[in-house]
């Protein structure tokens, strides 16, 4: 059943950035960290596999430090939260008052590229599957949602080049945990028409799907991971035996809500 309200990520479900990513926080890291050698391009294989460990944007730039400072893959992926803290500690700034300096030199750095070349900062973001397939996807229910923890003005330039139309796109400058966006559009839709929608989600952080099964007034939400997007083997096989959230293959994404596994957002009629 198609759902009356769609709601997708951005990075790791409708857009590939990797490479932009990976130059963004480059340019980050010379700026933050000048003393220290701007990481080599080299580093990029590394950085795209370890991708997934990222919870928030502005830890990007720790990554590259930690992968150029020589930390093993096998315990970034295992215990990320303590190598970003090992990587952040001992310097100039307190850990808060550099993430809030991480988070805004990147939109800074995002901001004076787009400024300077948009159409090759552009260029550095790929769609997963067809764009005629994503197109499609967000024309099927009454609402499609864009609900991402990047700045919306960077999800818009990107969407606006590919053509495609959400109803609204709901970026970090709402300021809220995706489970509040969830919990908007559901009231807003309710008081619309009298009745909670059939909502839809797809997430590629097992972290974030995990969090919404914690709040029972979104136990009616039908929670998908993206089996392409940033999250390792680990994570899908865990979603694959969680009863309240379903593995999507990007097959099964671009053929459209309708032939999605499991039983289908619950709602209104």
């Amino acid at each position: 059943m198609v759902p009356q309200i769609l709601a997708l990520d951005f990075d790791g479900v409708c857009c590939d950035g990797l490479h932009e990513y990976f130059e963004t926080s480059r340019r980050t890291y010379a700026r933050v960290w000048p003393a220290d050698p701007v990481p080599a391009a080299a580093h990029f294989a590394a950085f795209a596999a370890l991708r997934p460990v990222i919870l928030s944007g502005w830890e990007m730039p720790v990554l590259l430090r930690a992968i150029a400072r020589g930390a093993p893959r096998d315990r970034i992926l295992g215990d990320w939260e303590r190598v970003r803290d090992e990587q952040m500690a001992g310097g100039s700034l307190a850990v808060p008052a550099l993430i809030t300096r991480l988070g805004r030199t990147l939109d800074a750095v995002r901001r004076e590229w787009i400024a300077r070349d948009e159409s090759g900062w552009l260029d550095l973001h790929a769609p997963y599957g067809s764009l005629e397939d994503l197109r499609r996807l967000v024309a099927e229910p009454a609402r499609a949602v864009l609900v991402t923890t990047k700045e919306g003005e960077f999800a818009r330039l990107v969407l606006g080049r590919w053509d495609v139309r959400f109803a609204d796109i709901q970026g970090k400058e709402t300021g809220v945990h995706k489970c509040e966006n969830l919990r908007a559009l559901i009231a807003t839709w309710a008081e619309a028409h009298g009745r909670r929608p059939r909502l839809a989600f797809v997430e590629d952080r097992l972290e974030t799907l995990r969090h919404v099964t914690t709040h029972p007034d979104l136990d009616d939400v039908a929670l998908y991971l993206a089996a392409w997007g940033y999250n390792t083997e680990a994570a899908r096989a865990s979603a694959a035996a969680d009863p309240r959230i379903r593995l999507l293959t990007l097959a099964q994404f671009g053929g459209g809500s309708a032939t999605w596994p499991g039983d289908g957002p619950r709602g209104g009629p």
